[in-house]
């Protein structure tokens, strides 16, 4: 068998579409199996989950081998042998073996990756298949192995009486992986006839029981007949067509009541007013149905958490639980693929920082398993994302000390920090509290990365902490990064885009209402004093040189702190389409991005976060 020649046919564009279809249908059997494979080893004695494990590694086995793929279906047959042993019940699962099978497991993984990035399997499995084979004789010769040697790296000793396939010759093996075909169809088949329906659709639509891993989820599943595969590149066609449209909706009743001004009670105007409405609704709704079609599961990211959760229970020492609620919350696509990293950060954190061991836990009269939380819901235009824990929570004196011995505040400060401002501390880059460097976490990087990559998403985060109690770190998104509600302004002589989810009312005020405290305007509000901004720097426009004698002020809130934004004149609310800036202006502090209006003019979308947070950091070195 010619590998260089099977390589060959997945780089032929007449193999292509077949070649895509196995990558993307794997790539899905493998997310399903990343759960799957931590939920066996809490519910070993599942016989459906075992069952559905089996099928996937076959189905995996059987389409690799049709593709002329060679270390694919090795190391997924030898997976294979060894669920089919717990299948008879002559093994059972431990922690070894679901060792080597999770191994096995992220071995197929980058065998996936490399066949749909280069178009070979160059990576290096012997290993994987020399510790499989061990697994194998382990199940056939218990007396032969003991845990502590089995474990051994360093252990070169070869098992008896194993054949590896790798002593096959091509023509053997393919006549092995033939047969394993043939025979487990008959089995799949026997065991589909025993199945009854009402069984096989609980095995479908409900996840396993697991002390360790708690999955809410009650969706039915979908025929297959109900949907279909889009290239995700059509859909952002889609999606900048829909922008253009509502671009030209907003251009159309711009119109509208310009001409409706003029010739306000004619037949054209009102003809004009009518098409103009009938367009209005015919671009939501198609903007709506566009918008649900890029929208996946957030499930897709939290599926892949199980799995990092049992790694960093075993590398931590500890006894972590997680528990996954929302799954079936949907957002964008890109949403989800970029949010992935920071949750990462932000679970390993509750492993390592946030959740005690075993012992401190009793000591304290806790249960002695912590317990992780991914949850996720819709609030009016934005998904939530809540990762908490029930540890030891934050010590707002520690953080102050480290904070102050670190140089990073002085004591002064620290006097007028509140709770909030201190739990802000953490996201300062290099900041940590960790008393050493673990493999988990402790180098000072990571939460400013979280909170950098919220903010480019135009999120916000937000620590809540107890302690003793636990914490919560609370996520706000919007759905969608395209099309944003919000507040035209002006300033000066100059339009702006304020982003309507951040705020939170709009007041006037004359200059006698607005005070100077140690050189920063406030405005006081309902017993609140509320710091002001002055936008024109920003968008380095200049006063008209004109006293103001009123003036609206725009009160926004991002994460817990809450500012005024002074602006000349509000000019109304819309949905407006975010452009980039392009390579020319490149990135500009302050501005998210750009948006044409309906008579054509370009008006900057202000980034509220970046604004905050220029603001503080001109403030701290003032200070």
């Amino acid at each position: 068998m010619d590998e260089n020649n099977n390589y060959m046919m997945l780089a032929d564009p007449e193999m292509k579409e077949i070649v895509d279809s196995f990558i993307v249908e794997t790539k899905e059997i493998l997310e399903q199996l990343d759960t799957d494979l931590v939920l066996l080893e809490e519910s070993p004695r599942d016989s459906e989950l075992l069952n559905k494990i089996f099928r996937a590694f076959h189905t995996i086995k059987g389409t690799s081998g049709f593709l002329g793929l060679v270390k694919l279906p090795k190391v997924t047959h030898k997976c294979e042998d060894i669920l089919n042993k717990l299948k008879k019940g002559e093994a059972e699962v431990d922690s070894i073996l679901m060792d080597g099978i999770l191994d096995s497991f992220d071995t197929i993984k980058e065998l996936v990756e490399y066949i749909e990035t280069k178009n070979n399997e160059d990576v290096e499995v012997e290993e994987t298949i020399k510790h499989l084979t061990m697994l194998l004789d382990r199940i056939e010769n218990p007396d032969k192995y003991n845990d502590a040697e089995f474990n051994s790296e360093d252990s070169d000793e070869e098992p008896a009486e194993v054949v590896a396939e790798d002593d096959l010759s091509d023509e053997e093996f393919d006549k092995l992986i033939q047969e394993s075909f043939n025979k487990q169809n008959r089995e799949n088949k026997e065991i589909e006839k025993k199945e009854t329906p009402v069984i096989k659709e609980k095995a479908e639509t409900q996840p396993a029981k697991s002390k360790n891993v708690e999955v809410k989820a009650n969706t039915p599943v979908k025929k297959a007949d109900d949907s279909i595969r889009v290239d995700v590149e059509r859909l952002d066609e889609l999606l900048n067509i829909v922008s253009e449209l509502v671009l030209g909706r907003n251009q159309l009743a711009q119109l509208n009541n310009e001409f409706g001004l003029e010739f306000e009670g004619t037949k054209y105007a009102r003809d004009l007013s009518e098409a103009s409405r009938q367009i209005d609704l015919m671009t939501n709704e198609l903007q709506l149905v566009v918008m649900k079609t890029r929208m996946v599961k957030i499930g897709k990211v939290f599926n892949r958490f199980p799995r990092l959760v049992r790694d960093l229970a075993r590398e931590t020492k500890k006894n972590i639980r997680l528990v996954i609620k929302g799954e079936e919350t949907e957002l964008d696509k890109t949403l989800v693929e970029e949010i992935y990293d920071p949750l990462v950060h932000l679970v390993r954190n509750s492993a390592d920082h946030g959740l005690e061991n075993e012992e401190d836990r009793t000591k304290e009269g806790k249960n002695p398993q912590g317990v992780i939380t991914l949850n996720a819901q819709h609030e009016s235009n934005n998904i939530i994302i809540t990762v908490e824990d029930n540890g030891r929570g934050i010590d707002p004196d520690k953080i102050l000390n480290k904070a102050i011995s670190k140089g990073l505040i002085t004591e002064e400060q620290a006097k007028e920090f509140s709770k909030q401002d201190i739990f802000n501390l953490i996201f300062v880059p290099g900041f940590s509290t960790a008393e050493q460097v673990s493999n988990v976490s402790g180098r000072g990087v990571g939460m400013d990365v979280v909170k950098t990559n919220v903010l480019k998403l135009r999120g916000m985060i937000n620590i809540d902490s107890e302690v003793g109690v636990g914490t919560r770190i609370k996520i706000v998104l919007p759905l969608t990064l395209a099309i944003i509600h919000g507040m035209i302004v002006k300033v000066s002589t100059e339009l702006a885009v304020i982003p309507l989810n951040s705020v939170l009312e709009v007041v006037s005020a004359s200059d006698s209402e607005i005070y100077t405290i140690n050189q920063k305007e406030v405005i006081h509000l309902r017993d609140m004093t509320i710091p002001l901004l002055s936008i024109e720097d920003i968008l380095r426009t200049s006063s008209n040189g004109k006293e103001k004698e009123k003036q609206y002020i725009v009160i926004v809130k991002i994460g817990e702190k809450t500012f005024g934004i002074k602006v000349d004149e509000l000019i109304g609310q819309q949905e407006v389409v975010i452009k980039s800036l392009g390579n020319y202006l490149g990135d500009i502090k302050g501005v998210a991005g750009s948006t044409i209006m309906g008579d054509g003019t370009v008006v900057m979308i202000l980034d509220l976060s970046e604004i905050i947070s220029k603001l503080e950091k001109k403030v701290a070195r003032t200070n």
